[in-house]
């Protein structure tokens, strides 16, 4: 997970201040017009206005016009709500922003060959609204061929100067001028000097790409490889070196689109962290036992086959071998005789990463707390192992398409990406994001029919800054997945400091989702590399390791069970990569702040739990409507399961490829628009994590949600509207201007139904008395059937009464439950069930019963007068009959005048929380309580250990930190004396010179072996290190560069040491993981707390409070 050598820059944009404001020839549009968007049924409102009908352009379902600010103020004065177009007129062309019309063109531009001849080349059309299918065959059929898309309403053809005079009759065209070369230069080639390794160039093939890179080898460029850039291969990327003075001279090639840097190497970014995304963390802890919740769920990824595109994956490894059942070596990789795609000496990254999304733990070994080590999200995946990022050349000999065309091959449905491109921050739309949208749409290029794949790329490991999402991240069809943080290193609701953050250049809303990715225990590659410091007890099969490398494979392991869960409804069938972003997004849980969306967790963590196992009915469209023009629209209408429950609406498309440099990058513009019995909703318009009334509809995202917190209980419209459709969505269907999406939406019901609630679930009853609950049938679009209500189950002799048995929705009725006296104390499970002509529903309820309150219970643990009892104790006693749970209490003195800790308690043990002091005498006692009332307490007092705290410093100092890669390691020790079992050890006083500490891991080794990792490979680019660490620390990261000289909880817990022996040698090691920067330690210490004797009180005043 070494960081890359460069520092990036932000992406340079020509603002309009800084173009030329010639008159032009199609001059004289007035500055006050702006472009509206209004209803269709507003049509007469425009009329009455006098707006004449030449200047409406009718789109069906709205209509496009240019208002003058009087005319725009005489509809606001009206009510009558219109969304502004303010960008319309402008033209965006990689880093030139520009009205061509008020403005004129950006200045002194050389135009190419081709323009300077008025020949054959590429040239712009701009139209007046939003593209129509009709205006684009008009282009056809005078001779002039489109191309791309280009924001806004305006298209790249390819066309003689001639031809575009025809246009000069066409109502629908606004503008038509040159594309000049230096449209075609990127900002971050022109920002270099000498040789550039790697350039992308980008160009119109025509049927003959050979000739053009013959040109292009003519001019001096060295051309590593050129492959198709899209399905259809029209367009062409080659790899070349070039000297960046001949970057003019290229740009004169005709056929060439744009040049820009692309990197020439790769850049890499335990079950308790399956539990965080199953649900199973009760007040944020996580617990033991996903391998009994898959087996519960009833999936597991079994069948579903998912590449791991990487440093490739270790066929030893007894978690992964025998899942891997096909691999490819990439050309210059290690390829070991029947192991393709296996991972390489110094690799490592890829077999940890195969490990998240599906390892087994067939070793059993566990950690402290019951862990299993390496079992991952989907165990029963089937592994496509490609170690694309250990052969030279990047990006592989094909493009970045090589990658999805072998794993398709392989009949993998989806890939993860831990990795950037190299291509920096804030890297904005370029010609990666555009090849990586297109292979979402098409992952193979040289088929004839399309066949999509599911991208899953790690967001990044540069923040915490804003805009700091590695290439290509802002693709719109891929999913990008921050790192949250793992229980064993802080609050699983917040989110890791090194983890980059949105919004993408454009505005979007980025990362797509988080999901844990903070020291994550997984498998380890036996021949080292990336995450190869073992831990400690696991025979060298596992380590920790951290980073949104890490986040990305949990979100693949999900969408892999999905996935077979999907297959099983679905006849075998598998969602889109658009339903499977709808079903991330749709299911995902807000964590801390700020509230849903943002650009740090973008929609939320994802929950495997509420993907698969909805709590509410709901309803899927996955890509089974086309819509075609503007105008187009797909309605459905629905009513909530539950008016109790928020209604949560997902919609996601796969986007047509947007121009390189375009900013905004979406082509397609689909708005979600949402009316709850007369409340209207737009989509991703939010306030405090729901959505809210009002807003503006979003023009740049291909993702829109609207999440209703409180239903109006009534009919629900659910609208998908094209705003524009000016690219091809939907390719090899004949039409180029097209697009499909996905819908979810959840606590929704089409058809009419009834709803069955009931207030109480769970009841607690002292015999002889009753108890009741109010039960609402509600109603769903009009429903009127009766419906049967009646309770299974039931112990004999409760007697069960309805004040209505066959309510007709909507109705509330009560049940009652009586008779208690004639019925055994005890536990008894029953359900309420409701039967109509729809559906039968079941609510299960819980009936706790007693006769008389509890005896006391007696206690067991810690023997009475107990001493050296551990400051966190586990409490014990006896269990009487008939107890509904306990209420312990602890305090400082026998008459409990001084609670100082209280708990309730299910069982007969438990675990106090809290931290006592050490050396005191305590007292404690339990009662039994049930509904009938609480038995006496028990009790009894015991005195906490006594524990005595050091600070041990190392000497030797200053020692170097080599910059030697891999083998860049360097140990400092330390001599501690003494005895007593460890309670508590920090880190103190780390100081030291790194020129980058992107490359460090920092290692503590204890005497008898246990390694706790305190810093992992963060803080990128930053330098130097003055940091303490202390597990006990308010939780949060870290600052970047660490160097105040705080305290902050470390990578992985210190706790690790807890219990030990301390006396004897302790190591601080330090891997420099890659080579280039140096450094020095230049001091560390330790703070260890210990357990001693617990000593008489009076011993204590005798030596702390005399003089």
């Amino acid at each position: 997970m070494t960081a890359a050598r460069f520092r990036p820059t932000l992406l340079s944009v020509a603002l309009a201040a800084a173009l030329h404001a010639a008159p032009s020839a199609q001059a004289g549009e007035s500055s006050a017009m702006q472009a509206v968007r209004l209803p269709a049924a507003e049509r007469a409102t425009l009329t009455a206005l006098g707006v004449a009908d030449a200047r409406v352009e009718d789109y069906g379902s709205f209509v496009w016009v240019k208002l003058s600010g009087a005319e725009r103020a005489q509809l606001k004065a009206q009510g009558v709500r219109a969304s502004a177009d303010v960008q319309s007129g402008l033209v965006q062309v990689n880093r030139f922003l520009f009205d061509p019309i008020t403005q004129g063109e950006p200045v002194s531009l050389a135009k190419s060959s081709a323009e300077a001849a008025n020949g054959e080349g590429f040239r712009l059309v701009q139209f007046e609204g939003p593209v129509r299918d009709a205006w684009l065959k008009s282009l056809q059929d005078s001779g002039i061929r489109p191309l791309q898309y280009y924001p806004h309403n305006t298209y790249l053809v390819w066309s003689e100067g001639a031809a575009l005079q025809r246009l000069e009759s066409l109502s629908f065209v606004r503008w038509h001028g040159d594309f000049h070369a230096d449209y075609k230069l990127n900002s971050d080639v022109l920002e270099r000097t000498g040789r550039i390794d790697n350039v992308s160039i980008v160009f119109f093939a025509e049927g003959d790409a050979e000739a053009t890179i013959a040109q292009l080898r003519g001019l001096g460029a060295d051309v590593l490889d050129y492959h198709p850039a899209q399905p259809d291969r029209a367009f062409f990327e080659a790899i070349a070196r070039v000297d960046a003075s001949t970057l003019p001279a290229l740009a004169q090639v005709g056929k060439v689109l744009w040049m820009g840097y692309s990197h020439p190497t790769p850049v890499l970014e335990d079950e308790m962290s399956d539990q965080i995304l199953a649900g199973n963390h009760p007040g944020g802890t996580p617990v033991t036992g996903y391998n009994a919740y898959l087996s519960g769920l009833g999936y597991d990824g079994s069948g579903v086959r998912w590449a791991v595109v990487d440093t490739g994956v270790d066929y030893d490894h007894p978690d992964l071998g025998p899942s891997i059942v096909e691999g490819t070596s990439f050309p210059g990789a290690c390829a070991p005789a029947g192991q393709p795609g296996s991972d390489c000496s110094g690799g490592g990254h890829g077999t940890h990463v195969a490990g998240i999304i599906g390892g087994t733990a067939a070793a059993g070994l566990t950690d402290g707390a019951g862990f299993l080590y390496g079992l991952g999200v989907a165990p029963g995946y089937d592994i496509v192992a490609m170690n694309s990022l250990s052969g030279p050349s990047w990006p592989p000999a094909g493009g970045w398409q090589e990658h999805s065309r072998v794993a398709l091959s392989h009949g993998a449905i989806g890939s993860n990406n831990s990795w950037t491109t190299g291509e920096g921050t804030a890297h904005g739309y370029q010609a990666s994001e555009r090849t990586h949208d297109l292979i979402v749409l098409d992952g193979d290029f040289s088929t004839a029919e399309p066949e999509p794949i599911i991208l899953v790329y790690s967001a990044g490991n540069s923040g915490s800054g804003a805009s700091t999402l590695t290439s290509p991240k802002e693709s719109k069809n891929m999913i990008s997945v921050a790192s949250s943080r793992n229980a064993r290193v802080g609050s699983i609701d917040t989110i890791s400091g090194f983890s980059s953050r949105g919004p993408a250049v454009d505005g979007r809303i980025l990362p797509t989702i988080a999901a844990p990715g903070e020291q994550i225990a997984s498998s380890r590659n036996d021949l080292g590399g990336s995450c190869s410091t073992a831990i400690s007890g696991t025979s060298n099969l596992y380590a920790f390791c951290s980073g949104t490398s890490m986040a990305s494979p949990h979100v693949s392991g999900v969408l892999t069970v999905a996935a077979e869960w999907w297959r099983d409804m679905n006849a075998g069938a598998d969602f889109s990569p658009a339903m499977a972003k709808a079903l991330l997004v749709n299911s995902a849980i807000d964590i801390g702040t700020p509230d849903r969306p943002n650009n740090i967790e973008g929609w939320g963590r994802v929950s495997l739990e509420r993907l698969i196992v909805p709590t509410q009915p709901r309803l899927y469209v996955d890509q089974t409507e086309v819509l075609a023009d503007p105008g187009d629209f797909y309605e459905i209408t629905v009513a909530p399961a539950d008016s109790g429950t928020p209604v949560e609406i997902s919609l996601a498309w796969s986007d047509a490829p947007g121009a390189i440099g375009a900013n905004p990058a979406l082509v397609n513009n689909l708005d979600l628009v949402v009316n709850d019995d007369g409340t209207p909703y737009l989509g991703n318009v939010f306030s405090a994590g729901w959505s809210m009334t009002g807003g503006t509809a979003d023009t740049i995202s291909n993702v829109e949600n609207v999440f209703i917190q409180s239903p109006s209980g009534n009919a629900i419209t659910v609208r998908v509207e094209a705003t524009n459709i000016a690219g091809d969505g939907v390719p090899n269907n004949g039409d180029a201007t097209d697009q499909t999406f996905a819908l979810v939406c959840t606590n929704c019901v089409q058809n009419p139904d009834y709803t069955l609630s009931v207030d109480t679930l769970a009841f607690s009853v002292c015999a002889p008395n009753s108890a009741a609950a109010d039960i609402t049938v509600g109603q769903l679009l009009g429903y009127t059937d009766p419906v049967a209500l009646s309770v299974l189950n039931a112990p004999a002799n409760l007697s069960t009464v309805f004040g209505d048995a066959n309510p007709t929705p909507p109705a509330t009725t009560t049940l009652t439950l009586g008779n208690t006296a004639m019925v055994a104390p005890g536990s008894y499970a029953m359900q309420l069930q409701a039967v109509s002509t729809s559906a039968t529903r079941q609510r299960d309820l819980s009936l706790d019963l007693f006769d008389a309150a509890p005896v006391a219970p007696s206690v067991t643990a810690p023997a009475p007068a107990a001493v050296d009892v551990p400051l966190s104790p586990m409490l014990s006693w006896t269990a009487p009959a008939q107890v509904a749970g306990y209420v312990v209490e602890i305090a400082t003195d026998a008459g409990f005048g001084n609670i100082v800790y209280s708990a309730s308690e299910a069982g007969t043990t438990h675990q106090v929380t809290a931290t006592l002091e050490a050396n005191t005498e305590y007292f404690w006692r339990v009662r039994a309580d049930n509904a009938c009332g609480s038995s006496p307490t028990a009790g009894s007092s015991f005195t906490t250990v006594n524990i005595s705290c050091s600070t041990f410093t190392a000497s030797g100092l200053p020692l170097p930190i080599p910059a030697t890669g891999t083998s860049g390691t360097m140990q400092s020790t330390l001599s501690v004396g003494g005895s007593g079992a460890i309670t508590d050890v920090n880190v103190v006083g780390l100081t030291g010179t790194h020129t980058y500490m992107g490359d460090l891991d920092m290692v503590v080794s204890s005497p008898t072996g246990t390694n706790v990792t305190v810093m992992n490979q963060t803080c990128g680019t930053d330098e130097n290190f003055n940091i303490n660490f202390d597990d006990a620390a308010p939780a949060g990261s870290w600052p970047c560069p660490p160097v105040d000289g705080g305290t902050y909880r470390p990578f992985q817990a210190l706790s690790a040491f807890n219990g030990e022996a301390s006396d004897g040698t302790w190591t601080l090691q330090i891997n420099d993981n890659a080579g280039g920067d140096s450094g020095s330690l230049t001091g560390w210490g330790l703070e260890i707390c210990r357990e001693g004797t617990s000593q008489p009180l009076m011993m204590i005043f005798r030596s702390g409070f005399e003089g």
